[in-house]
């Protein structure tokens, strides 16, 4: 006779209510730090404060182009508003590190982990910051997401792709030291960081010079989140993805164009 499952292996499908449990599922505020930066971003974008990057300020027009003050302070909040929003990507691998830790150690494991992740993704922010908006500078808007859509199709289809999504499943059983602990749990989290910008970078650049829209957002975390966490490794739905991308991408370049 089998006994029950353990409590970090959860059903193919958990009840909403199980997933609001705070024993089986410690993680579930990575959900609301989702929800606060998918609000920024859509406050941002109504407030008018979201220039395309490499784009002038345009006095006393509240649309698409015009920047609240300086254009670098409102992309910095975007820029950590869309980190934030991708936090639900990493809530399987930072579940199984804090149920495999004692309940006392749960929350700081899970601080380190995503601490770990997250300061990639800042460090990664700055570059791709950079290179929207050297690619919006000279090739205009509407050229930049175009080029940076047939990159993400294009980086769908390589190999380093598929191993990076691939390596976003590995799991850590963190030491039961504290200080051992602490020092794999940021590990771990730095490496999910890496694996996550190789696999996603070319989806974060074109939210960057669409201005940080809230549709192409949440069409290129659901992309993410659907390889990750709905596709086995053998079967990723390039074709599929590929798809959704383009239609993305076509989105995003006809707001620019409206606006």
């Amino acid at each position: 006779m089998t006994g029950p499952a353990p409590p970090w292996v959860e059903p193919r499908r958990t009840p909403v209510a199980g997933r609001l449990d705070p024993e089986r599922h410690p993680e579930w505020w990575l959900w609301a730090v989702a929800g606060a930066g998918g609000l920024v971003l859509v406050a941002l974008v109504l407030r008018g404060w979201l220039p395309s990057p490499g784009a002038a300020p345009v006095a006393g027009h509240s649309g698409h182009h015009a920047a609240g003050g300086s254009g670098l302070a409102p992309h910095a909040v975007a820029w950590a508003a869309m980190i934030a929003v991708m936090a639900p990507l990493i809530t399987a691998n930072v579940r199984h590190a804090a149920l495999r830790s004692p309940r006392r150690a749960r929350a700081a494991v899970m601080g380190d982990v995503v601490a770990g992740w997250a300061g990639m993704w800042a460090g990664a922010a700055v570059l791709l910051g950079l290179i929207a908006w050297l690619l919006t500078s000279t090739a205009g808007e509407l050229g930049a997401i175009a080029l940076l859509t047939a990159t993400a199709i294009g980086w769908q289809c390589s190999a380093l792709k598929r191993r990076s999504v691939a390596r976003c499943h590995r799991l850590l059983a963190p030491p039961l030291d504290r200080a051992r602990s602490r020092r794999a749990c940021r590990r771990y989290g730095v490496g999910l960081g890496r694996d996550c910008v190789v696999s996603c970078w070319p989806l974060m650049a074109l939210m960057a010079v669409a201005a940080h829209d809230p549709v192409v957002v949440l069409s290129s975390v659901g992309v993410a989140w659907y390889e990750r966490r709905r596709r086995p490794h053998h079967d990723p739905a390039t074709r599929g993805a590929c798809l959704v991308l383009a239609a993305t991408g076509a989105t995003a370049a006809a707001v620019a164009f409206l606006t």
